[in-house]
């Protein structure tokens, strides 16, 4: 399901400058990274993956992980049907902001077997929660961009996803990582978070 908000959400690949006086896609790619960690742990083993958190669907273990030179596979071991590898920058910091989620992936994925109500794929996703209730607190998801690009099945090569978008201004939190709903394995390498409103 995809949200209508006033966010921009679309595949890029190299951009030429904006005439609003924010900086290109491309510009903004070689600016400060927002995510941390940025070879999973490879670089400090005891560090571990850290700000870096997985959750799967209820039941068995179904995803395993492991880290080589910085690459990062994740492979379907089990029944259930999702996987998500993310980190969690501070939406309420970000909010109004332009930014560009990119990362490079390779992947060995099939729907082979019993299918389920998700999309099948695997690719990156972020998700934006705000417009807080004011009598419950709580909040809902403003913004969806689950695997919003193409191939997300089959195998490839190494190749660049990016995806643009804008910070509701309601955002009060958000995640921004991988997501894998289908059978065999995925791989990350370089993931980068860029401001791309500086």
């Amino acid at each position: 399901m995809r949200f209508l908000v006033p966010v921009i959400a679309a595949l890029l690949i190299g951009c030429e400058a904006t005439s609003d006086g924010n900086v290109s896609a491309a510009q903004c790619l070689q600016g400060e990274n927002l995510l941390a960690n940025l070879d999973f742990g490879s670089s400090d083993p005891a560090a571990g993956m850290r700000p870096w958190n997985s959750g799967q669907h209820a039941g068995e273990k179904s995803f395993s992980t492991r880290v080589d030179n910085g690459v990062l596979t994740i492979e379907k071991i089990g029944t259930q049907p999702w996987f998500r590898f993310s980190q969690a920058p501070q939406a309420r910091n970000l909010q109004g902001t332009s930014l560009v989620f990119r990362s490079e992936i390779r992947l060995a994925l099939d729907t082979d077997g019993p299918g389920h109500g998700f999309d099948p794929g695997g690719g990156l996703q972020v998700l934006v929660w705000g417009d807080p209730d004011p009598v419950t607190g709580g909040d809902r998801l403003v913004f969806d961009s689950t695997m919003a690009h193409e191939p997300r099945l089959g195998t490839t090569d190494w190749m660049e996803v990016t995806v643009a978008f804008t910070v509701p201004p309601t955002a009060t939190r958000m995640r921004v990582g991988f997501v894998q709903q289908a059978n065999g394995s995925m791989q990350v390498r370089n993931p980068g978070l860029f401001n791309c409103s500086k």
